[in-house]
């Protein structure tokens, strides 16, 4: 083949010889119109590349903000827990508080740990002005002879703190008028007119020396038997409340550094039923003063990526204002649209004078052209590599069979590389069921130009499941109608913390039995499914006897050993359809049903008894006996609600308790009750040296009900 130099050119001799700039301006043509279209496709390709990292970083910015709202409310939600746990204690007392058996429920919940950032739990009683004289008579009276309310203003009716513990951190409070100050007195009238739980604005707290923002989470309490409908029965039938004194700094300590590690900034606005709102925490500052303005910060308006919630905490109003966070925006977002334009420009201007120099020599051009696809290929290798290194899984759909998809996605669901593509979506479904109910529910809203979200549990290849947080759109513009993009997020850790945050709501932490709230759902199924079935219920209420002497002789971790001891022999000794709980410090109540006759449950509370009898060995060597008193009362002889038959079974237990330690009293109707003594399984002091520090010996089980706990 003869060189390219030497090859006769038919359309450069026609036309004048000095014409020898003909192939320098084919060049220039060929080379311009190779840059404007190369200049084009990288626009194009950094706008697509800008806005796939937009659409990722908002799925993001959702998943962050969902974390931080199920956080606020475990927050704010678990002290109601703790505050209806104390309106049913009171429920049992037939709404009659003394100071002791106030004491004595605080005494009984381990504050710090089971509500972070509490203060205390207190109980302010409704008093109407014309009868204060003869409350702070009868609060001085019942051992509190230095008793004052501190009041302003002439309102009718005061709320007046009667009861607050642990006494030492909230003194100040005690005897403070709730209704004496405007945002206290509005949260209250709130509650009174729904019934329901009722947070405050943020106010000074009495309690709070720093004088940092704080809330009031009050609970009405109505008087025993009454049912009240509408706002004016509520309040003739109002006893008091039960508060809380929450402290922002505290409630809320760890929130901002849980965030630390997400590249997102947020802000918590609460209302306060004004036209401004109040900033309560903000992530870059911390908790704000109690006069901050919320306008003193500047919000993300002009952020690229930011979004709100909003959600409502008993009956109070918050904000989140929320937005990824500038250095994200500079690394990730902005460096996803300059990057690859950068590169793109680089490319598009060698293309350009590869174009340029073809006229010149097309060994060298071929050689650029080489070099230029190499580069080509390391460019969508790179983005490749961009998409597979994230955490979401990306899948593009066609008739629900993977068509497209990103490394991140195998690795979610556990195959090889490529074992995917071409696979019907349904190889990723437990069941068909889940599938079907899919497909029905998203591709009307994808069809529509709609976005469609769920939370589901999917399967990876070894068959385990796995919880997936599933967000899908339609392609416009694609050949086929049925053509979807749809991004996989993992969410099974974040369900698994969900679970747990259940477990610790219903049950007790110590033990893992369940606690006051889950048993009184539990007692009321029993008795509907007794009064169904023609069956009857039996409760027994039994408190340990001894268990203050471990306590003081061995400590309080060996007593905490001696009631998981219990709580596991409780345990063992029933069968699936009942329950053990723990109602607080040594006390338990077990809820046997259903059961033909009330002579069923003896044997069953006999041979529980017997197993608690039996000498518990210490992690230090030690061997400790304890015993127990019980009190049964039985559905339907002996009360049809589930709070009379606590009560009942409770007082029986303390007749128990009085008659002689390790005894079973079964009520029976109207007839005499049912004794059961089994004094003499309990070990002497000649047979085990523990079991003689176990209990004091003549100890008398004469205290009241409220401080029985410091009997034994």
């Amino acid at each position: 083949m003869t060189h390219a130099s030497t090859a006769p050119r038919p359309a450069i001799v026609v036309g004048p010889p000095d014409r020898r700039d003909g192939p320098s301006m084919g060049a220039v043509v060929g080379a311009l119109l190779v840059l404007l279209i190369g200049l084009a496709l990288t626009l194009s390709g950094m706008l697509w590349n800008r806005n796939r990292v937009v659409a990722e970083a908002r799925l993001q910015l959702d998943a962050q903000m969902d974390r931080l709202q199920r956080d606020i409310v475990q927050r704010f939600v678990q002290p109601v827990y703790g505050l209806k746990g104390a309106r049913g204690a009171i429920a049992a007392m037939q709404g009659h508080i003394t100071r002791q058996s106030f004491r004595a429920y605080v005494e009984s919940r381990d504050l710090p740990r089971e509500f972070p950032g509490v203060r205390g739990f207190g109980f302010a009683a409704h008093v109407p002005r014309d009868q204060l004289s003869t409350f702070v008579a009868e609060q001085q009276a019942d051992g509190a002879p230095q008793f004052a309310v501190h009041t302003r203003g002439d309102a009718p009716d005061l709320f007046v703190i009667a009861h607050v513990e642990p006494m030492a951190a909230n003194y100040a409070a005690w005897g403070y008028d709730l209704g004496s100050e405007a945002i206290r007195r509005d949260n209250i009238e709130r509650a009174i007119r729904t019934g329901e739980t009722s947070l405050s604005a943020p106010v000074p707290l009495l309690q709070d020396r720093a004088h940092g923002p704080g809330m009031q989470l009050v609970v009405p309490v109505f008087r025993e038997g009454a049912d009240p409908i509408d706002p004016v029965q509520r309040r003739r039938a109002l006893i008091g409340l039960l508060y809380a004194p929450l402290v922002a700094q505290e409630i809320l300590a760890g929130l901002k550094e849980g965030m630390a590690a997400a590249p997102v900034d947020f802000r918590l606005m609460v209302d306060d039923h004004t036209h401004t709102e109040d900033l309560l925490l903000d992530s870059a500052t911390g908790i704000q003063a109690l006069d901050a303005d919320p306008s003193s910060r500047a919000g993300f308006d002009n952020r690229i990526v930011s979004a709100e919630r909003r959600l409502e905490i008993g009956g109070r109003g918050f904000r989140i204002e929320a937005a990824m966070s500038r250095a994200y925006e500079r690394r990730v977002i902005d460096a996803a649209g300059w990057g690859p334009g950068l590169i793109g420009c680089l490319l598009t201007g060698l293309l350009a004078a590869t174009t340029y120099l073809l006229a010149a020599g097309r060994a060298r051009a071929q050689a650029l052209a080489d070099t230029m696809t190499e580069d080509l290929r390391r460019l969508t290798l790179d983005q490749q590599a961009m998409l597979d290194a994230d955490i979401i899984g990306i899948a593009k759909l066609r008739e629900r069979n993977i068509v497209w998809k990103n490394r991140a996605l195998e690795r979610l669901f556990g195959y090889a590389e490529d074992e995917l593509l071409g696979v019907p979506v349904r190889q990723l479904y437990l069941d068909e069921a889940t599938y079907l109910a899919l497909g029905q529910n998203a591709y009307p809203v994808l069809q529509r130009g709609g976005h469609y979200r769920s939370q589901i549990q999917m399967r990876r290849k070894d068959g385990s499941p796995i919880w997936i947080d599933l967000n899908g759109v339609a392609l416009p513009g694609e050949r086929d109608e049925d053509t979807t993009l749809w991004m996989m997020a993992d969410i099974t850790q974040s369900k698994a913390y969900e679970a747990r945050v259940e477990q610790a709501a219903f049950h007790d932490a110590l033990t893992g039995l369940p606690n006051r709230v889950l048993l009184a759902d539990r007692l009321q199924q029993a008795i509907h499914a007794a009064q169904r079935q023609d069956q009857m219920v039996a409760v027994a209420f039994l408190d340990l006897d001894g268990f203050k002497a471990v306590n003081d002789t061995h400590g309080h971790d060996a007593g905490d050993e001696v009631l998981q001891a219990i709580a596991r022999r409780l345990r063992d000794g029933l069968r699936a359809s009942d329950t053990a709980a723990r109602v607080g410090g040594d006390e338990f109540v077990v809820v046997l049903t259903p059961l033909p006759s009330h002579q069923d449950g003896r044997g069953v509370c006999e041979r529980l008894l017997r197993a608690i009898l039996e000498p518990v060995r210490l992690s230090s060597g030690a061997v400790v006996q304890v015993g127990s008193s019980f009190g049964v009362a039985h559905f339907p002889m002996d009360g049809l609600a589930p709070e009379v038959l606590l009560s009942r079974a409770d007082q029986t237990m303390f007749e128990s308790k009085r008659a002689g330690r390790c005894r079973i009293r079964l009520l029976n109707g109207g007839a005499e009750p049912i004794e059961v003594d089994l004094s003499a399984l309990r070990q002497g002091p000649s047979r085990t040296t523990a079991a003689t520090s176990a209990e004091a010996p003549g100890t008398s089980p004469t205290s009241p009900r409220g401080d029985r706990s410091h009997a034994d």
